[in-house]
């Protein structure tokens, strides 16, 4: 739902499905202290969430590790039918491999200097411990003083079961990282507990029996807007202007629902330059069609500005965009 920036292109969200096919994702290292975190020329995204809210199952999905095996070569977080499997602050270095480069790696200690995380291109995903039931006692102040104090940090993503709803520690740590001014994002996840659309060919992950369609766009609205109302407060600052809804188990039409957004997004977040594509071009493009649409009661999407061509020079674009 997005109500205060625009909605990817199709073009957009092709190249960040492109992007995270080819970003042979790497563990740089596990973290408990926020003091042997090392310097950085990368950007940051982090994960976090209630222990049990399918963050791992989210991370994996995201990099399109291959669920249906125990362990995957592409596998970024592994997942447990028990909360609170994470127990340290991951670091997993992704993509940084275009023009030759060698993807994101942490580059040893020189004489006088520290060991520093690198790779032009490239970013940090990092997947921090659950809290809640569950959880363990790694979360809290180390935690705390990463999200608030971290400069490479650019977006912290909040999960929040799309059933479930808002918990209280959930607003707890939305209303730290308010006061606190750190850019964040809620992404309801297990959408599929809430709404599976009527349409195309559906299938699990898992490869169990293909679900049925349940739920409705309405459905899926009410929950949205009253989440809305809390994490974007009327006084003071509140979350992103955007609301994210995924599925890591449900198939559609050969997508998982959603995630091609938050892909997007995380992109987006760390700063990734996009290709713009002659508008000629975006029609060619195979777009994946919006999980919310005009009719769900929802307000519906701010149009992106035409791109238009200069008779300054040939075959030169200029490109107006809303911002």
């Amino acid at each position: 739902w997005y109500w205060e920036t625009l909605r990817p292109s199709p073009s957009e969200l092709v190249q960040a499905n492109k992007f995270f096919k080819d970003a042979n994702p790497t563990f740089l290292r596990s973290v408990n202290k926020f003091r042997e975190w090392p310097q950085s020329d990368v950007p940051e995204v982090a994960f976090v969430g209630r222990s049990n809210v399918g963050k791992s199952s989210l991370l994996n999905a995201i990099v399109g590790a291959d669920l249906k095996t125990k362990v995957s070569d592409k596998e970024l977080a592994r997942t447990s039918k028990h909360p609170g499997h994470t127990k340290m602050m991951n670091l997993y270095g992704v993509g940084g491999f275009d023009h030759g480069g060698g993807g994101v790696r942490i580059r040893p200690p020189r004489s006088g200097t520290h060991e520093r995380i690198m790779g032009k291109g490239g970013l940090v995903i990092v997947d921090l411990p659950g809290y809640g039931e569950g959880s363990h006692q790694e979360w809290g102040l180390e935690i705390l003083k990463y999200l608030t104090q971290r400069n490479q940090l650019q977006r912290t993503f909040i999960l929040v079961d799309a059933l479930a709803g808002l918990k209280d520690k959930d607003r707890s740590l939305l209303a730290s990282l308010r006061l606190a001014g750190v850019s964040h994002q809620v992404i309801l996840s297990k959408l599929d507990r809430v709404y599976i659309p009527d349409a195309g060919i559906l299938s699990r992950v898992d490869g169990r029996r293909a679900p049925k369609p349940m739920g409705s766009l309405e459905d899926l609205a009410v929950v949205m807007q009253g989440i809305r109302e809390e994490i974007q407060p009327r006084v003071g600052g509140g979350a992103l202007g955007e609301l994210l809804a995924c599925s890591s188990e449900v198939r559609c039409n050969g997508r998982l629902m959603g995630m091609d957004a938050v892909r997007y997004a995380i992109l987006q977040a760390a700063s990734h330059q996009f290709d713009r594509v002659p508008e000629k071009k975006i029609s060619q493009v195979k777009a994946v069609p919006p999980l919310i649409k005009k009719h769900a009661g929802l307000p519906p999407a701010k149009v992106r500005p035409l791109r238009t061509q200069k008779k300054s020079s040939p075959g030169s674009w200029k490109t107006a965009r809303l911002h």
